[in-house]
């Protein structure tokens, strides 16, 4: 749970969906909608990857309809349809709503799983910068961990080694970088560290080269 909570920091406060109100204004026959017809028009326009409109759908029937016995699935909908339109925060916001009001919901585990890859898709190019990286690589040890997370575990075992390849290369970045400045010391270093934790991740002849090129600088 502790962890789960650190996972909540990065997120940004939840972005109030806009335009709700407009849709309450569209005629008599959007304001006696059930339930079951607005979650099925969110599921259309989701297959048709209109998301912004099917996230609009959806927290209206969220919030009209608290205890619509889909609201589980409403929730989870959200997630993925901020997660596809590529607003990781607010996915992530939403997948960690739906772990903790829902804890024993099979759902779960792919939620986790989901919120892990919402760091990592957010991983950005070969630099210093190894905070998403480490994000990614906790939320997926979590899901790993999971003796109820079924096939997410085994997916998360694989993330778990990308994330590790990718801190590799950071490092090996990190030791090219320390040369560029002829700072030797900090470069041998983090060339052994490559090798002392990040075995086996690809990069072992490179930084065995790297030792051998800096031995007597």
């Amino acid at each position: 749970m502790r962890l789960l909570i650190r996972l909540l920091i990065p997120v940004v406060s939840l972005i109030c969906i806009t335009g709700c109100l407009s849709l309450w204004n569209k005629g008599s026959g959007e304001k006696t909608a059930t339930p079951d017809e607005l979650f099925s028009r969110a599921d259309k326009l989701l297959k048709d990857k209109s998301y912004s409109e099917a996230i609009e759908t959806l927290e209206r029937l969220k919030s009209a309809h608290p205890d619509y016995s889909k609201i589980p699935e409403v929730y989870m909908k959200l997630g993925d349809a901020a997660y596809d339109q590529g607003s990781y925060e607010n996915a992530t916001s939403k997948y960690l709503q739906f772990i903790e009001l829902y804890p024993a919901d099979k759902e779960v585990p792919r939620a986790k799983f989901n919120v892990a890859m919402c760091y990592f898709k957010q991983i950005k190019g070969t630099d210093l910068d190894s905070r998403a990286i480490n994000l990614a690589l906790d939320a997926f040890k979590l899901v790993a961990g999971d003796p109820n997370g079924g096939e997410w575990t085994k997916k998360a075992e694989e993330k778990i080694r990308e994330c590790r390849q990718k801190l590799a290369a950071k490092e090996f970045y990190k030791a090219k970088t320390y040369i560029s400045v002829s700072n030797y010391k900090a470069a041998r270093l983090v060339a052994q560290r490559i090798l002392d934790e990040y075995p086996d991740m690809g990069f072992d002849e490179q930084a065995k080269k790297l030792l051998k090129t800096l031995k007597d600088k």
